[in-house]
């Protein structure tokens, strides 16, 4: 069975991984977040009915970058081996937690399971900025006023 990994079945620009978290829906469990929406138009090939795309981000608390590097790589190994699997047509992006051990079958696993919930419509409505983590909200913007630099 052949299991592609190439870039253009990533989710690697600015504008993109911001339209998944900013509009996608979220859903979560001990390992993984994952943010989901589907592929826009024009995008993926096909009309955006292609193959699932995958982006990963990892924050700094799972260690320095040597780690973070791996972390990345288990994801996108985890998530290359199980494509065929996962809903056409949508845009995942990848928030492992730290903390935890992180396996390719665990990864495997919990984003089968996670990404089923979200095509499923699971957890509707985009994804909420998460107060308890200090994500800046309208409401929590630094004192900044829009517009300004």
């Amino acid at each position: 069975m052949n299991y592609p990994a190439g870039k253009t079945l990533r989710v690697k620009k600015r504008a993109e991984v911001r339209r998944l978290f900013e509009g996608g829906r979220r859903v979560a469990d001990a390992r993984l977040t994952v943010f989901g929406i589907p592929t826009p138009a024009g995008e993926a090939g096909e009309g955006g009915g292609g193959p699932a795309r995958i982006g990963v981000g990892v924050s700094k608390s799972h260690g320095k970058a040597v780690r973070r590097n791996r972390v990345k790589r288990l994801c996108r190994e985890a998530a290359r081996l199980i494509r065929p699997e996962l809903p056409a047509g949508w845009d995942f992006m990848l928030v492992p937690r730290a903390g935890t051990v992180l396996t390719v079958a665990g990864l495997q696993e919990s984003l089968r399971r996670l990404a089923r919930r979200l095509a499923a419509g699971g957890d509707k409505g985009p994804a909420a900025p998460d107060k308890t983590r200090g994500d800046p909200g309208p409401a929590n913007s630094g004192g900044r006023k829009e517009g300004l630099p």
